[in-house]
């Protein structure tokens, strides 16, 4: 019994360690009353980084920046490419400065946002566009030889979303075929280096949905039509949603490290004097279902918790709904450990009373182990005889541990990438979707300037409850398994500790509560026990 414990442990921890390494006709847009701040031409932006990696000569004109408010944006448009190249959030605060939150931040303008190329011109990326404002929409267009662009922007004045109109008329004797490429996402980044693992790409292609892989100096291309097109980072998301046909999806990483996506659009002959329109809905917002939900478009799809996404939804609604009863989600975390310890609780008990059935049973089974000691296959029939004789399953004991982990992947998951947690405060925790790293006024050595206090606490419960699972056992164990329930009160502390000291602190909460209730449920059972 004491070995098929071992290995359920053993088998958590590699699952948890894995998950970490391994851890994705709607209404037509509102026209919005624009409020507007022209900002004079810049050679570079604000804090001295350079205008674009590519070169000079690349850039065709000066920039001139154009900036937006509207509805729940700050938008900073360029009129190189026409193009957005920056996109804040004036509902999320930047956590260092506390200014609205810069999403999408572009330096090299052939990244920026709706910026296209392709379509047998050059520069149609780098060139200057003309801006016009009119009817509540922002229009940049474009003359070329042959060509003449124009890109119509609409902002909702309440909600999240711009949607932009793209036309294309040809002004050559000839027919001309359009092909372009646009680009939908960029300028997405994470501070820290553990948060850098959410960056990613997703899509729905051929109506089936596509992962992510490193482009490692390549650029992915995903053939089909595109249904959507998302990049990604820990809490928010740029999702392309193209009202027109694609040829594929693609992706790559810039110089810098940063994921840029886009779409090649379909070939459609164009005749001389005709217009060929293009629709596209842009999407810059938290990654939170309800937010996606009341967008539209089934935007809902681009948010994927992993393989237990399905309890992870149900944890989040769960959390919710205790948030609402004391609003701190420090106190609805620990309601809901609370609460999935009532669930698994009969299971628990059954498998505490198996334990008490074999330590009763533990003289018949010596006398098995002297009476077949030379006939192991006739000894395990006889025990597991026994066993079906008193009721007893023998894997009762690992039930409870095996049926927590899909429970924890899934808690794991819904609280890294939940928005409600992000910057969220619970006593001493800053943020409960990070470390609950305390100062301290030295730097230690494997340690730094800094120390996660909760997981701490942790390891003092699980010896405390392993204690207790040992106490349990009574007389029920041999000299052999006394010497491993020694090893396992300093290892598994002491290995859960280590695999939990960078987790979310909101997570380690919820393992601290629920180790502390199987103790209290243990320290009931012995008594009940002892009576």
């Amino acid at each position: 019994m004491e070995k098929r414990l071992i290995i359920a442990i053993a088998l958590s921890i590699f699952i948890i360690l894995a998950f970490q390494t391994l851890a994705p006709k709607p209404p037509s847009p509102p026209t919005a009353t624009v409020v507007t701040n022209e900002a004079a031409p810049l050679q570079a932006p604000a804090g001295g980084a350079s205008l674009s990696t590519a070169s000079p000569s690349a850039i065709s004109a000066q920039e001139i920046e154009y900036e937006v408010e509207a509805g729940k944006y700050i938008i900073t448009f360029s009129n190189i490419g026409g193009a957005i190249k920056g996109i804040r959030l004036k509902e999320y605060k930047d956590s260092g400065t506390g200014e609205p939150l810069h999403v999408v931040n572009i330096q090299n303008p052939r990244e920026y946002i709706f910026s296209m190329s392709g379509i047998g011109a050059e520069g149609l990326d780098t060139s200057a566009y003309a801006l016009d404002k009119s009817d509540g929409a922002i229009i940049y267009s474009l003359k070329t030889k042959g060509l003449e662009i124009t890109k119509k922007y609409i902002l909702h004045n309440s909600k999240y979303g711009i949607a932009l109109q793209l036309s294309i008329k040809n002004t050559a004797a000839s027919q001309n075929d359009i092909y372009y490429k646009l680009i939908g996402g960029a300028g997405m980044s994470e501070k820290s280096a553990q948060d850098k693992r959410f960056l990613e790409v997703t899509a729905n292609i051929n109506g089936k949905a596509v992962g992510f892989k490193r482009p490692k100096d390549k650029r992915i291309t995903n053939p089909g039509i595109a249904t959507w097109a998302a990049l990604k980072n820990k809490y928010f998301s740029v999702i392309l949603k193209p009202l027109t046909a694609t040829r594929s999806q693609f992706y790559s990483e810039d110089t810098g490290g940063n994921l840029v996506m886009g779409l090649d659009i379909d070939n459609a002959g164009i005749q001389p004097n005709a217009v060929v329109v293009n629709k596209f809905v842009l999407y810059v917002g938290p990654s939170h279902i309800p937010v996606l939900k009341e967008f539209g478009y089934d935007l809902e799809e681009t948010v994927n918790y992993g393989f237990f996404g399905g309890i992870s939804k149900i944890m989040i609604v769960v959390m919710q709904f205790f948030y609402s009863l004391v609003r701190s989600w420090g106190f609805a975390i620990i309601l809901l450990s609370v609460f999935l310890n009532m669930l698994t609780f009969p299971l628990t008990m059954k498998s505490m009373k198996s334990m008490q059935k074999m330590q009763e049973l533990h003289p018949q089974m010596e006398k098995l182990k002297k009476l077949h000691k030379d006939n192991p296959q006739k000894l395990n029939k006889e025990i597991m005889e026994l066993y079906k004789t008193y009721g007893i399953n023998p894997f009762s004991g690992c039930l409870p541990i095996i049926l927590q982990m899909p429970i924890f992947i899934a808690l794991y998951a819904a609280l890294m990438r939940s928005i409600e947690l992000r910057n969220a405060s619970f006593l001493w925790i800053r943020d409960l979707s990070s470390p609950d790293a305390v100062s301290l006024p030295m730097t230690l050595p494997m340690i730094g300037n800094s120390i996660n206090i909760l997981p701490l606490f942790m390891v003092v419960a699980m010896v405390i409850q392993q204690k207790m699972s040992t106490k349990s056992m009574g007389g029920a164990v041999t000299p052999e398994q006394k010497e491993q329930q020694k090893i396992m009160l300093i290892v598994m502390p002491v290995v859960f500790g280590f695999v939990f000291y960078s987790m979310p602190s909101g997570l380690v909460l919820y393992w601290l509560v629920n180790t502390v209730l199987t103790i209290v449920e243990q320290k009931f059972m012995l008594k009940k026990t002892e009576a």
